[in-house]
């Protein structure tokens, strides 16, 4: 085994939460989240993907549908927002790349709280913008041309994801304060 191997290894063990601790069922609770981004990610993908093939199906044979384009622009709400908490959670924006090449000490925690306290105030602000549009979508029960498919839905989409920005900001901001490794606990292990 390589010590390159090893330090994964310890590192790894290191992000796990604390069993007990009241940071340790908060970051439990935010894996969970990490796991309904990831599957929301991944449908909204298909159907974009699945919707775009139909589209061209249907353009290609002059088929008497309805053009289902709508639905793959309507997915990348979903696809861009619940992702964007995704790589929020777990610590794969720009900031990242700066702080984590530093060695561990005061700075670096103080830094990474720093930037993460910034990613909750983005998606607290992110979160009071797209609540309006969502607040307008919804109460005026716009929808899109071709297949009716209400506005209301991306823009819930948008909300959902801004809120998760905040809150894997805020776990991040608390486990820099703690002293913990950045980035919440990876979804897939």
């Amino acid at each position: 085994m390589t010590t390159e191997t090893l330090l994964d290894r310890e590192s790894a063990r290191a992000a796990l939460p604390v069993p007990g601790s009241l940071l340790g069922r908060a970051m439990r609770v935010e894996v969970v989240l990490a796991r309904v981004e990831t599957a929301v990610a991944m449908a909204a993908l298909a159907v974009a993907m699945l919707a775009v093939a139909t589209s061209i199906a249907i353009r290609a044979f002059a088929l008497p549908f309805p053009d289902t384009g709508e639905w793959a622009i309507v997915a990348m709400s979903p696809l861009t927002f619940m992702g964007a908490a995704l790589c929020s959670h777990l610590h794969k924006h720009l900031t990242a790349d700066i702080v984590e090449t530093l060695p561990d000490g005061w700075l670096r925690r103080g830094l990474d709280a720093l930037s993460s306290g910034l990613c909750f105030v983005f998606g607290a602000v992110f979160v009071v913008i797209a609540w309006d549009l969502f607040d307008y979508a919804w109460s005026s029960g716009e929808k899109l041309i071709d297949l009716g498919t209400p506005v209301a839905v991306p823009a819930a989409f948008m909300v959902a994801g801004a809120a998760l920005i905040a809150l894997h900001g805020a776990m991040d901001v608390w486990r820099a304060l703690a002293g913990r490794p950045p980035g919440g606990t990876d979804p897939w292990h």
